[in-house]
């Protein structure tokens, strides 16, 4: 994949808020209903440059193509075309859940020095999958679009 200036802004746009609401749901369900800053900060810290890091190197364009594809939806542009934008985010959303809960699990059992029993793990993010995807997916789709109006001034090709 080719980076642009017009993916970087993007990337950045879109990624600082939504990460920041990710981090913040995560804190919140984890302790339960308190939030702890220092592991929220260190979680965003992580997760804020892996989510970029996505964002430019994964063909999210692609594989958001293929997933409308299957459902028979339009999909040559995103503009003014809200089902495409709504399936697309929703699979978009999910590949960076299945990307970056483990990432940071790990992350946190480094920083904890408690190692993850995988059969809690799993448990713990099958339960936290509906609730971190609801919440990926309503900031992604509130923060893409003026992230994307913002890079398509940079590159009109955006």
């Amino acid at each position: 994949m080719k980076v642009t200036k017009a993916s970087v802004i993007y990337a950045l746009l879109c990624n600082i808020p939504v990460s920041a609401c990710l981090c913040l749901a995560a804190n919140f369900s984890n302790n339960n209903g308190n939030i702890i800053w220092n592991e929220f900060l260190l979680n965003y810290a992580v997760s804020l440059p892996v989510a970029i890091l996505i964002s430019l190197f994964v063909p999210l364009v692609g594989l958001g193509k293929w997933f409308t594809g299957l459902f028979g939806v339009e999909n040559e542009t995103f503009t003014h075309n809200i089902l495409y934008r709504i399936l697309a985010i929703l699979f978009t959303s999910f590949i960076y859940f299945m990307i970056l809960n483990p990432v940071l699990a790990v992350f946190n059992s480094l920083i904890s020095g408690v190692w993850i029993d995988i059969p809690v793990w799993v448990f713990h993010w099958m339960r936290s999958l509906p609730g971190m995807l609801a919440v990926g997916f309503f900031s992604s789709l509130f923060f893409d679009i003026p992230a994307f109006r913002i890079a398509h001034k940079v590159d009109p090709n955006f």
